[in-house]
């Protein structure tokens, strides 16, 4: 059987036995309205908020969050409709990068701006979680101390436009995202990412989720002094933006939530033999981004199958301290180890690691990437330079009669095994 997957950003043909049951899942398409036509609406009609005209003609200066380039929000499609509105105002734009290395020109002229870029680029200023100045907020219920950017301070009000789609321990990104992590002070960060290791903070949910609670009583720091009109998309499969909604930034999560349910998480009859795990861009730019591939399907493999990950990772493993992580131990039950250590002094990156020694205790992770087997090794995976040498070589060890789970953007697509499967 023949079929096709994007890697390294191009159409990659393989061929898979004849003899294997395989099941393909991708995000779903969805028949949508034209999208200048769903955010004109949504910024007529917001949820429980003025409408944004209304929310504009208040304030002099105004401050609009973007999301950077390692996300998929289709943020230029949203400037096209709010920019003319914005003209003749004060009005600052920052790019919300979080813990993320900053966007190149490219970026900001490809991906962030778009169009905007001459007219904007001026306008731009990067967060760094370590660099930029901060202002204290107040301390949340869970103990994280949140600083954000100080820039919020020079603006009347904030315009924060981002995008939901299932998250391996947030529950779900967007909305309150666009504050923390987005602008927030890296020790903020930290703090509320270690809440990643605990049972609670789980992909596709939100209620009862001590690290998105955490998030929203933040974010609602910075929303009780200033006033925030946010602005959300879900994409389908083909990158189509199906929804807008806008106004409150905490209510319109919870709706957009449903539809990006209904659009990246499938359900699946029973967990898989094999799960190919294919990573889309941005997110196979490096592991650190990469992994979500894992986290996403890692419960769709039965005990004794393979995840063959499929990421080209051009940037390698990523941030420094992440790529340390992921090489500072010679076997995963030493990794193991050090990760229980770690989890009575937190470190950020370590959520991403902890998953990895119980998976391996039972299946084997493979990965499909640029970079060498030896450094693909020292993280405890089998590397692979090409998808097919790593299909021939899961058929010698599962044989003829494989079920296999085909999962095309893995970053966002999060199959659920129904229950009782």
């Amino acid at each position: 059987m023949k079929t096709t997957v994007l890697y390294a950003q191009l159409p990659t043909e393989i061929d898979l036995p004849e003899s294997w049951s395989v099941r393909e899942i991708r995000p779903k398409s969805v028949e949508s309205t034209d999208a200048a036509v769903l955010i004109r609406r949504a910024l007529e009609k917001p949820i429980d908020h003025e409408r944004f005209g209304e929310f504009l003609a208040r304030y002099e200066s105004l401050l609009v969050i973007v999301n950077d380039h390692a996300r998929g929000t289709p943020t230029p499609a949203i400037l096209r409709e709010i920019v003319p509105q914005l003209r003749g105002k004060r009005f600052g734009i920052i790019v919300a990068s979080g813990t993320h290395a900053l966007p190149s020109e490219t970026d900001l002229r490809e991906v962030i701006l778009g169009e905007f870029y001459d007219e904007l680029r001026q306008r731009v200023i990067f967060h760094e979680s370590k660099n930029s100045e901060m202002i204290y907020l107040g301390t949340t219920g869970r103990g994280t101390r949140v600083e954000i950017n100080r820039v919020v301070e020079d603006y009347d009000a904030l315009i924060a436009i981002n995008s939901v789609e299932p998250h391996y321990f947030a529950g779900f990104t967007g909305g309150r995202k666009s504050i923390l992590p987005g602008i927030a002070a890296f020790d903020t960060i930290e703090s509320n990412h270690s809440m990643a290791l605990l049972d609670e903070a789980r992909l596709l949910s939100l209620e009862g989720n001590p690290l998105h609670e955490d998030l929203e009583e933040a974010a609602h720091l910075l929303v009780d002094r200033k006033p925030v009109f946010a602005i959300n998309t879900v994409q389908d499969g083909e990158g189509r933006i199906v929804q807008v909604v806008a106004g409150d930034i905490f209510k319109q999560l919870y709706v957009a939530a449903d539809t990006a349910r209904e659009i990246y998480a499938p359900v699946i009859e029973r967990p898989a033999d094999i799960v190919i795990a294919v990573v889309h861009p941005p997110f196979d730019h490096d592991l650190y981004q990469g992994a979500k591939g894992f986290e996403n399907t890692r419960f769709a493999v039965r005990d004794g199958g393979i995840l063959i990950l499929v990421a080209a990772c051009p940037g390698g493993i990523g941030a420094e301290d992440y790529a340390q992580m992921m090489t500072c131990a010679d076997t995963p039950e030493e990794l193991y180890q050090k990760f229980q250590e770690i989890k009575r002094h937190y470190q950020l990156g370590w959520h991403k690691v902890g998953s990895i020694p119980p998976f391996l205790a039972k299946n084997q992770l493979w990965m499909v990437t640029k970079m060498d087997s030896d450094t693909v090794a020292r993280m405890h995976m089998r590397g692979f330079g090409t998808l097919q040498e790593a299909v021939d070589a899961a058929r010698e060890i599962i044989g003829e009669k494989a079920d296999v789970l085909l999962v095309h953007d893995a970053a966002n697509v999060c199959p659920v095994v129904k229950q009782g499967a």
